[in-house]
Parts: structure tokens; sequence; C-alpha cells
């Protein structure tokens, strides 16, 4: 389960467009430098071991597949748009059974730290708050992997049962 650093440290968004898609924006600083916190997010033996296993062309123009790790196990299919290390990572994000998005991420250097901004765009109010505890969850496991602790030992129910209510309060406000 997250623990209460963790869920106060981070900052959470849904927005509307005018289009009628949302965007959901997590921000939160890893006490980690900049460039521990990119190779977490672009290593694929270190993407391993909190998001999941990534195959394919990882370089501007190229596309990815990401099988999600347990419990999910679903691919997403990831054509990267923008890569600037060690700070910006952009890609299409194809889901199945789901319109297309956009993923964002942005590493800001902090001192010995660093700020993440996860932005996913362009999905549907039905999916906003799934893809906001989703990526809470995920990003609970990277907190683990950059405190050396295992990933795998963030548990995925306690994240729904913790994070879902508060990702369901901010559609409704």
């Amino acid at each position: 389960m997250p623990d209460l650093e963790q869920l106060l440290g981070t900052t959470r968004t849904i927005t509307r467009s005018t289009t009628g898609t949302y965007s959901v924006v997590l921000r939160r600083t890893y006490a980690a430098d900049v460039q521990d916190v990119w190779s977490a997010w672009t290593t694929p033996s270190r993407l391993g071991r909190w998001l999941g296993q990534v195959t394919g062309d990882r370089q501007v123009g190229g596309t990815v597949r990401l099988t999600m790790s347990p419990p999910d196990q679903d691919v997403a299919e990831l054509h990267i748009t923008t890569c600037t290390a060690p700070t910006t990572l952009q890609a299409d994000w194809t889901w199945p059974g789901e319109p297309d998005s956009t993923v964002d991420l942005h590493l800001e250097p902090a001192d010995d730290t660093t700020i993440l901004t996860l932005t996913h765009s362009q999905v549907t109010e039905k999916t906003a708050v799934e893809y906001g505890y989703g990526w809470e969850d995920f990003l609970n496991r990277l907190t683990s992997l950059l405190a050396d602790q295992d990933p795998a030992e963030v548990s995925w129910s306690e994240a729904q049962q913790n994070l879902k209510p508060l990702w369901e309060d901010l559609l409704k406000a």
C-alpha cells in the first residue's frame, strides 16, 4: 500500500478539454537525480521491474510494445514522438479497445531530486479515473525501484482500494 507521504506527495488533476476528452496529470518529486529517474523509464531491464516489458524500436519515430506488469499483462503500443534525454519523452498510446491517446513524461532536475510530471491526454471520461489510479500505482512502484526495494511488493488491489476513490472525486469536481 502506498504510504501517507506518497499519497500526499502526489499532485493529481483531471481536466476536460474543449473537445470533450480528458487529461490526467500526476506530479511527484523523487529522491533521485534526473539521470536515475530517466534510466528507470528508458532502460528496458529497469522498466521491466516496475512498469512492464518493452520491445521494439526505442527511438523517435519508432514503435514499441509495452506488456504491462501483472496483474494487467495487456499490451500497449506506443509510437515515440519526442525524446530529449534526460527530461522529455512523449508517445502516442494505443490500448486495446480504446481511442488513441498521448502520454507525456517530463522530468525536472531540482538539486538531488527530480520532479516528474506525467500527463496522459485525450482519454475518455470512462478511462480518466482508471488511468489516474493506474499510473499512480505504477509511480508507487517506481518509488520502490528508486529506493532499491522490490516494486512487485506494491499491491495492485490496495492501490485500487486507496487511490481509485481519490481519482473518482477529481472527476466529479
